[in-house]
């Protein structure tokens, strides 16, 4: 019979908010299978989501899923479907009026925050999609109770709203064919996201990752990356596609297009930059001097256009694509043998 001492059952708590890592991972796996823990179901969830955010390396999340998935196996419904419910909320696009209320410094703060946990997110949600922990959200078979799939969808597509315009939205987006609760996740942050790019270095994360396992770049066969996985914890006895290759389009689908649109706004970024650089440069030359306010503008937008081409440059790259030719934003006013470094000498009287 299983353990229901109480010590060792919230201690099983404590060490999945810790750490769903590798160095916990083990330990985790043996309690699993000895500790009763059905009454601490709800207590179990937001602490593994708190421990997967610690998963910053591949192998610690590839031990996280490991652990879902043993914890998945005794409960399916109770545990997984709240958990990723949770996760989503997490996952959701950065909020642009209160980012233009807050300082360059505090939004680059925040940003790199957000970055680094919805990487880690993604990467979990993407892992436990492949290995067919959300098969019964994303397909719920007859006779398999409990599992509210519009719920867990709503939070993906609909950003965590309840109102009777996304419920009958959300209602007809998962009856067509392709969606899932990862590449619903990918629509909710992406989509979104094609006007300002904040989540380009976080498309470029998931497009690495999982290239292979849904024929992301345009070469790649979709044949190879339709998989079938046994369905663990589910009432069935028979094998299903958890990835098809209706699912694998949309998700290619949703990043190419994203990355056109980022192609085409670093393109046209990289054009006005270099305008505004030549008409300071221009007036440096002919004045002799330039607003201290014009050169801190400037160097800000040139570090937005750095960490923007960057983040494209990875983008295409994971998905086997040419980046854009992008000359330094620079080069141009380097023609008047002009810096904005260097003390500004006085203008020639002829």
């Amino acid at each position: 019979s299983l353990d229901a001492n109480l010590k060792k059952n919230t201690g099983f708590i404590k060490k999945c908010k810790a750490s769903m890592g590798q160095d916990n991972a083990p330990q985790l796996l043996r309690e699993v299978k000895l500790l009763r823990l059905d009454k601490y179901v709800s207590e179990i969830v937001p602490a593994a989501a708190d421990g997967l955010l610690r998963c910053k390396q591949a192998s610690d999340v590839s031990a996280a899923i490991d652990v879902i998935s043993a914890l998945h196996a005794r409960f399916p419904a109770t545990f997984t479907v709240p958990l990723i419910t949770q996760l989503l909320k997490q996952l959701q696009p950065p909020n642009i009026a209160a980012l233009t209320q807050m300082t360059s410094e505090q939004r680059e703060k925040e940003e790199q925050a957000r970055q680094a946990k919805q990487k880690t997110l993604l990467r979990v949600v993407g892992e436990m999609f492949l290995g067919g922990l959300l098969w019964g959200i994303d397909a719920i078979p007859d006779g398999v109770e409990g599992v509210d799939r519009t719920e867990a969808f709503m939070l993906s597509f609909a950003g965590a709203t309840n109102s009777n315009k996304a419920v009958s939205k959300v209602r007809d987006l998962v009856k067509q064919p392709g969606y899932s609760v990862f590449a619903g996740a990918l629509q909710n942050l992406f989509v979104s996201d094609r006007e300002h790019h904040l989540s380009c270095v976080l498309a470029a994360s998931v497009a690495k990752a999982f290239r292979g396992d849904f024929a992301l770049a345009e070469s790649d066969s979709l044949e190879t990356a339709a998989s079938t996985v046994s369905l663990a914890g589910m009432q069935s006895d028979t094998s299903e596609h958890v990835v098809t290759e209706d699912m694998c389009k949309r998700i290619k689908m949703i990043l190419q297009e994203y990355c056109d649109s980022a192609v085409e706004h670093v393109t046209s970024m990289h054009k006005s930059l270099l305008k505004v650089r030549r008409k300071a440069d221009e007036r440096l030359f002919t004045k002799g001097v330039v607003h201290s306010e014009v050169k801190e503008k400037l160097e800000r937008h040139e570090r937005s256009f750095d960490r923007l081409a960057e983040s494209v440059r990875l983008l295409c790259e994971s998905l086997a694509r040419e980046p854009p030719h992008l000359e330094n934003a620079a080069d141009d006013g380097d023609q008047l043998g002009i810096s904005f470094d260097a003390p500004a000498a006085p203008a020639r009287k002829w």
